[in-house]
């Protein structure tokens, strides 16, 4: 009954980590820079060592330790190898990925950007009336 258990956990965690592995594909084949792939690979390599852990899980072998500290260390260099040496994103890019990481931070918190540039515009107004009344003010002192 044990052994059935353990099984059918394995079995939903292989293909959590299948799902996952789907999806990193996706994200890695999607992009849109170099480093948002690289991120993608070192998912992938975190995958394998999660099925790694499974089968070792499940054929109750210690041997595969090993195996998981050199997949570990494979993924920590690639991944800093590459980060090191990736040319930086040209600025008309990394403006462009600031906004639209906004727009989904915005629309995630039910705020529009429409409505907050909205906001900003009301707050230059009222500050721009606040300016001539002093100046007013002082003029008439």
């Amino acid at each position: 009954m044990d052994s059935d258990l353990l099984y059918y956990v394995l079995l939903i965690l292989g293909g959590l980590l299948l799902l996952a592995g789907l999806l990193v594909v996706y994200r890695i084949a999607l992009g849109p820079t170099t480093l948002d792939r690289v991120v993608g690979v070192d998912m992938i390599t975190s995958i394998v060592i999660g099925a790694f852990s499974l089968l070792a899980a499940l054929t109750r072998r210690s041997d595969l330790l090993p195996v998981f500290v050199v997949l570990a260390i494979i993924g920590f260099v690639g991944s800093t190898v590459v980060a090191r040496f990736a040319p930086p994103l040209p600025p008309a890019l990394q403006k462009d990925l600031r906004q639209a990481a906004q727009a989904r931070i915005a629309q995630r918190a039910g705020v529009s950007l429409i409505h907050e540039n909205m906001q900003q515009s009301l707050l230059e107004t009222d500050r721009h009336d606040k300016r001539k009344y002093d100046a007013n003010e002082e003029a008439v002192n």
